[in-house]
């Protein structure tokens, strides 16, 4: 698991409220990896509360488990009750917060609670429900952070565009008659990012030259990139991960809908892949990794992609990625491989290739 910060604002925050939770249990919604799960753990299990989680990312749902929390990951599991206080950590992504909350009605929370980063959401959140007359109350701001108290029956009272239910999965039509399977907190949601289109174009031209036939796809997202490779060259044989449950799901009804198959594992970059790569490493990896957690630049995901990709090729195989021009790639894969090469290029994005 990758190492996390407890200086995030939101930890911060979290803890600064933890003295008044001690009488309830407590169930945290959407909550990211970078919090004190360990120091959660301590402190309900000495106030003798229950804590519980459900997330849609993987790294928080395994620190999780890792601290004897009770944990639901959204692709696998939904709690069946919520005792005590609710707590939705509001996501960057107005519309996947919006579908956590419709998430909330059938299971009746007593108290609901919402926090976030002032510049993340929250703020428009709280005028959102505002406007909708909703009864609404702020508890505490600090360290660029809000705490916001909702009474849950005024959900009702919400215009929330995302689909309902369990299955908000949305089909578009995608790059060479695919159809894409999405959904609100997946990257590029409903459409085909520069960077993506790039690459796919750069296969497009050198794709029958590649060798092998095992490919492994990092931050899968809808599953874009692997399905196009499998749908020009059904030979291959795919590997997707990401972090995101939701990107999980979408990625599974995206070769479902095009009658394509791989496994789709939930994993950090490499960590969650490793008993499932195959003898000799993989043929080709995939990706056009994230470079933001939250509102804030993050080379982290993409620096482990990188430098620990070589660990999981096989002699010969390769390493495709997309990213921005500005992004400071070149030196780690200068770092990691010996060489490269630069086999497309915009204004704005790069396609690198590196062989191992």
């Amino acid at each position: 698991m990758s190492s996390t910060s407890f200086d995030s604002p939101l930890n911060q925050f979290l803890f600064r409220q933890l003295a008044q939770w001690q009488d309830q249990p407590l169930n945290l919604i959407a909550a990211p990896a970078a919090l004190d799960w360990l120091g959660l753990a301590r402190f309900f299990s000495q106030h003798r509360q229950p804590l519980q989680s459900w997330t849609a990312d993987w790294r928080a749902h395994q620190l999780a488990l890792q601290a004897g929390i009770t944990s639901h990951f959204v692709s696998d599991t939904t709690p069946t009750q919520l005792p005590g206080r609710t707590l939705v950590c509001w996501p960057k992504s107005r519309e996947e917060g919006e579908w956590w909350l419709q998430q909330l009605p059938t299971l009746q929370p007593a108290t609901l609670l919402l926090a976030g980063e002032t510049q993340g959401g929250i703020k428009a959140l709280a005028k959102q429900l505002q406007d909708r007359e909703c009864r609404i109350a702020k508890l505490d701001s600090a360290r660029r952070c809000a705490l916001w108290q909702l009474q849950p029956d005024d959900l009702n009272l919400l215009d929330l565009k995302t689909a309902s239910g369990t299955n908000p999965l949305h089909y578009w039509p995608g790059p060479a008659d695919l159809q894409l399977a999405s959904q609100p907190g997946v990257f590029s949601h409903g459409r085909v990012d520069e960077g993506s289109a790039l690459l796919l174009e750069t296969l497009k031209e050198h794709h029958s030259q590649l060798q092998g036939n095992q490919l492994l796809d990092v931050g899968c997202g809808c599953g874009l990139l692997g399905a196009w490779l499998l749908k020009h060259q059904p030979h291959w044989q795919l590997t997707a991960v990401d972090v995101s449950g939701f990107a999980l799901a979408a990625t599974r009804a995206t070769l479902q809908a095009n009658q394509l198959s791989g496994q789709v594992l939930p994993a950090d970059v490499f960590q969650g892949v490793e008993s499932h790569t195959p003898a000799g490493g993989f043929d080709l990896l995939l990706s056009n990794p994230p470079f933001h957690t939250g509102k804030a630049t993050d080379y982290g995901p993409a620096r482990r992609l990188i430098l620990e990709a070589p660990a999981h090729l096989r002699k010969g195989g390769q390493l495709w990625l997309v990213a921005n021009r500005f992004l400071p790639y070149p030196d780690l894969l200068q770092q990691a491989f010996g060489s490269f090469n630069i086999l497309a290029e915009t204004g704005k994005f790069r396609v690198y290739q590196a062989i191992r």
